[in-house]
């Protein structure tokens, strides 16, 4: 268990200039006007991940290997009109610094797949609709164990209740950050896409899958889906929530990834970043 120290995190006096006012640092955040917002969402963060039951609280000398830091992540989200949507805090692994040898390669969507997901959705109207699976990574379970230390903020219940005594977690589930992370969020999502639900992935690019009258499309955490009918789509978002996948359904495909998708009365695609 952790406890959250809301009035302990003291603002810090000074911190570095950040080109993206939507995207903060920790001392940033902590010194933000919206700071209360920030906290908020590190709350949700922390809360989300002990849901899923991401680690063990344990004492420092159990670990077996390198006790990696983290870093947070704070980013605002923000309708195509700039109205602020969402305060969104990610805690990260610097694995970087993890010493693992293992196999780490996924995928990665190119955007000749993007076109040509428009390119059939427009020009045979389709359905679509935009999907965002939440804490992606931490839905998939790790093959070896990982020791980080605490998240900035937060504190050990089992050093509370042991006097004080040093301690760190042990990973079970795949946070952002860590090397196989992508990897094992990638056969996590395409075993049930492929081997379960049926879908076929083109030889042009992995992360584009065609099934009878639906096309989709994935970029790590994000997905874009297109349907002759809105019931094919509605059904694979239930069948994907029924098979322990957290997500998040977004509207039609009309922004994704940064880039807002727009159709003029010619009937010809356009995008705007």
């Amino acid at each position: 268990m952790m406890i959250y120290l809301a009035n302990g995190i003291p603002a810090p006096s000074a911190f570095k200039v950040n080109a993206d006012p939507d995207t903060l640092t920790y001392d940033e955040a902590m010194a933000d006007l919206d700071r209360d917002c920030w906290l908020e969402s590190m709350l949700v963060e922390i809360t989300s991940l002990e849901s899923k039951e991401s680690w063990d609280d344990v004492f420092t000398d159990e670990a077996r290997t390198r006790i990696l830091p983290g870093t947070w992540v704070f980013r605002r989200k923000r309708n195509p009109d700039g109205m602020i949507t969402k305060f969104k805090a990610r805690y990260c692994v610097r694995g970087d610094l993890q010493e693992d040898d293992s196999p780490t390669y996924a995928p990665v969507m190119a955007w000749s797949s993007v076109r040509i997901f428009l390119v059939l959705a427009m020009t045979m109207g389709w359905y679509t609709c935009s999907i965002d699976f939440s804490n992606a990574f931490v839905q998939a379970v790790l093959e070896e164990p990982v020791w980080i230390h605490l998240p900035r903020g937060f504190l050990s219940g089992l050093s509370c209740l042991s006097g004080g005594a040093r301690t760190c977690l042990r990973l079970k589930k795949s946070l952002y950050g860590t090397k196989s992370a992508p990897r094992l969020w990638y056969q996590h999502l395409f075993r049930t896409l492929v081997d379960d639900l049926g879908f076929c992935q083109s030889d042009h690019d992995a992360c584009l899958l065609t099934k009878k009258d639906m096309i989709l499309v994935v970029f790590v955490d994000d997905a874009g889906i297109g349907s002759k009918r809105k019931e094919d789509a509605d059904n694979l978002v239930q069948q994907l929530v029924d098979r322990g996948f957290e997500l998040t359904r977004e509207g039609k495909f009309l922004e994704f990834l940064g880039i807002k998708f727009d159709k003029d009365k010619q009937s010809r695609s356009r995008s705007k970043v």
